[in-house]
């Protein structure tokens, strides 16, 4: 017997039905309409690229564990997209003479990881990468925390629930090679330690630094590190160029009015290519949400895999299953309608061309409208209408064809009017 296919989704991937397409444009639309507001404009690059691209950009835990990749039919080394910004790197240094700097660029795609799935992380996701480029100041770091807070604040999401955890790569570095003097292997491991802190507890993370033979003042000097404050940077900020960077940088939040950020020195971020701020946002609120909402952070030298000069970079990638999973803790994601604002049934099949005329009247007036295809019971037209959760429908029949009038039912009240076409018009879009 011939196995049947399954038809459940490729593991750590997610049907969308309209029902939740409706949730998910709610969250892309803030998303878009606020990065618009801000003046960034949309741009999009392949869902594939060559392999040699991740593999140079990414770091080695996406491009050894997590790349989908394979040999295309013309014997190239292609990978599916798992992050926007080695593309974005590849598309800026393709006409980079030809753009007008600063670029304030967002995109709202899909990627794709071999990750374990769990909450807040699946094997395909969609993402926002908004990113701003050309300037090599911390304006770049204020402007895209003024975008984080004006959606947050779009998503009504109380100020007691999130909170935006900032360090910066100098710093580390200046932990890294000026206190505890390690070598190159080492960095990458205690880094990966560093961002793990939250997640290990200070039990487990002592022991992994045993068992990576750091010494006892060594691993002394990493936890006084992870609990020093602002205050503890103006200390060393003449000798640590990200000490000095921070304190800029909250200095000037301060003075804008920006809330929901702190310092937090273990904020590392894996990705190879971060070069000075990385930043995370968390709940705060509740311990559904354990994970990131979104990170991100400077990567001043997006173009040497391109052998060009530096271009200053900033940005952030927030992903959707967090996001929704954020709202949704919080009860935040409103009621979704259907878009469809008006049902037209059909009571004879000799009424399907006139129907149709009126239907295309109202699209003509912007009024999203449905119609009966064929002619069934009147009582299962209604119950389509509801179940859809249609508001209007428009009830036409010969007698309203003869009075040239129509029937408007408002589908929340059960109020029917016999009214003119005009009239349903003006109450529909009111």
């Amino acid at each position: 017997m011939e196995n049947k296919l399954s038809t459940s989704p490729y593991k750590g991937t997610t049907d969308t039905y309209p029902e939740d397409m409706l949730t998910n444009n709610y969250i892309f639309d803030t998303w878009k309409s606020v990065a618009q507001r801000f003046g960034f404009e949309e741009y999009d690059t392949p869902l594939i690229e060559e392999t040699a691209l991740y593999i140079a950009k990414s770091g080695d835990e996406i491009a050894s564990t997590q790349l989908y990749n394979f040999v295309d039919k013309g014997g190239r080394e292609i990978a599916i997209r798992p992050e926007m910004t080695p593309s974005l790197a590849r598309m800026i240094a393709a006409k980079k003479n030809d753009l007008t700097l600063p670029l304030k660029w967002f995109n709202i795609g899909k990627y794709y990881r071999y990750e374990k799935p769990q909450r807040g992380r699946r094997r395909e996701f969609i993402q926002l990468n908004i990113d701003i480029l050309g300037i090599p100041t911390l304006e770049a770091e204020l402007e895209i925390f003024q975008y984080i807070l004006a959606v947050m604040e779009e998503f009504k999401a109380p100020k007691e629930t999130y909170e935006i955890r900032v360090n910066s790569r100098y710093l580390l570095d200046y932990l890294f090679e000026e206190i505890l003097r390690l070598s190159e292997e080492k960095k990458a491991k205690v880094g990966r330690a560093i961002d793990n802190y939250t997640k290990l507890g200070k039990e487990a993370f002592v022991e992994y630094l045993k068992e990576l033979e750091l010494t006892e003042k060594q691993i002394n000097s990493i936890l006084e590190f992870l609990n020093s404050t602002l205050e503890d940077l103006k200390k060393i900020a003449d000798k640590s160029d990200g000490a000095k960077q921070l304190i800029e940088l909250f200095a000037k939040a301060e003075e804008l009015g920006l809330t929901n950020i702190r310092f937090e020195p273990s904020i590392m971020r894996g990705l190879a290519y971060y070069t000075g701020t990385v930043i995370e946002m968390f709940d705060i609120g509740s311990k559904e949400n354990p994970r990131a909402l979104f990170g991100g952070g400077r990567y001043d030298d997006l173009l040497s895999m391109f052998g060009q000069e530096e271009l200053p970079a900033f940005g952030i990638g927030w992903g959707d299953t967090t996001t929704r999973d954020y709202l949704e803790t919080y009860g935040l994601i409103p009621e979704t309608k259907t878009d469809t604002k008006v049902f037209l049934p059909l009571f004879d099949i000799k009424l399907y061309a006139y129907i149709q005329k009126i239907a295309k009247g109202l699209r003509t007036k912007g009024i999203n409208t449905e119609t009966q295809l064929t002619a069934i019971k009147f009582g299962n037209q209604l119950k389509y209408a509801s179940k859809k959760n249609i508001p209007w429908v428009m009830i036409i029949g010969e007698d309203e064809i003869n009075a040239k009038k129509v029937q408007l039912k408002n589908m929340e009240t059960g109020e029917q009017n016999l009214v003119t076409l005009e009239e349903a018009i003006e109450t529909i879009k009111s």
